[in-house]
């Protein structure tokens, strides 16, 4: 009986002392707690020293008191844009807290107000790397399968990048070469590789540091047509024999524009003023009149010109 006794007057004190708790505490408070202010997006050619990767800003808020304890237990950790929030005077890298208030009340995560903030210039150890831009050179390996042939040579996004980070490769950087482990088998009519720079040397940084490879190809099928070889310059009017005088062109084209090609895109012709001997092996010159050929050849590639005099 006495122990129940104990118990239910423990649980009225508990009860009392809860509701005069949140009665004190709902209340707003004034109140000064420290901000531990840290950056995002910092360039990749700044390092912030152990020191000066966060700062502690002494700031007055308005809030509850549940709100005040809470801060006072657990600190305030909030980031701030390092381009805004810094800046260069002499060659030294300063925040200033006073400068940076607008940008802290406008943090979304806010469950106080900000009502004064100490008016500290913090000087920020910092060490800058080398900055170069240089070419990007492509030495990613693509092998075409299933009659798929390159619309154009691949590319990326950008033609260089810019670079920092280890000082000594920095400087002997003229170009940088992307490459990748395994060669890339193209067959479709769009293939897109993200490569992730760091990888290729972790030591330097990058902006951009993903480069997006782009490979447009199309499917490719084969024609051919034999066509008469057509003698041009022979101004003395000799009597020229072509052997033989008519040959096999063979030749490619994207399968959506095969149809449209016919015999009329292309010409054939020898000219006589290449021709030094009466009896000569010479290859015939081909004329494309149509841009939707990829690749052409010609069976026999050489024939052999008699001249007659």
């Amino acid at each position: 009986m006495r122990y129940k006794k104990i118990l239910s007057f423990l649980l009225v004190v508990a009860v009392v002392a809860s509701l005069w708790f949140i009665s004190k505490y709902k209340d707003d408070y004034r109140e000064e707690v420290v901000f531990n202010i840290s950056f995002t997006n910092i360039p990749n050619s700044i390092i912030l020293l152990e020191n000066s990767k966060e700062v502690n800003i002494p700031v007055e808020i308005k809030a509850s008191g549940f709100t005040l304890i809470w801060e006072k237990i657990f600190d305030h950790s909030i980031e701030l844009d390092f381009n805004q929030n810094t800046y260069i005077r002499n060659d030294s890298l300063f925040f200033s807290s006073t400068k940076s208030i607008k940008n802290i009340r406008k943090l979304k995560s806010r469950t106080y107000e900000l009502l004064d903030i100490d008016d500290q210039e913090i000087a920020l150890e910092y060490k800058k790397y080398v900055t170069k831009k240089v070419p990007i050179i492509n030495q990613i390996k693509t092998e075409y399968s299933n009659n798929y042939y390159p619309l154009v040579q691949p590319f990326f996004q950008t033609d260089s990048v810019v670079i920092t980070g280890n000082d000594n490769k920095v400087n002997e950087l003229d170009e940088f070469k992307v490459s990748v482990d395994s060669k890339i088998v193209v067959h479709d009519t769009l293939t897109t590789i993200s490569v992730d720079l760091k990888d290729i040397d972790p030591e330097l940084n990058f902006n951009p540091q993903e480069l997006v490879l782009t490979i447009k190809a199309t499917q490719v099928t084969e024609g051919k047509f034999d066509i008469q070889i057509e003698l041009v310059n022979n101004k003395n009017d000799y009597d020229v024999k072509i052997i033989p005088d008519t040959v096999q062109l063979i030749f490619s084209s994207p399968v959506s524009e095969f149809e449209g090609i016919d015999i009329n895109d292309f010409d054939i012709y020898l000219d006589y003023d290449k021709v030094d001997d009466l009896n000569i092996s010479i290859i015939p010159e081909v004329k494309i009149k149509n841009d939707n050929i990829i690749s052409y050849r010609i069976s026999p590639s050489q024939v052999q010109v008699l001249t007659i005099k």
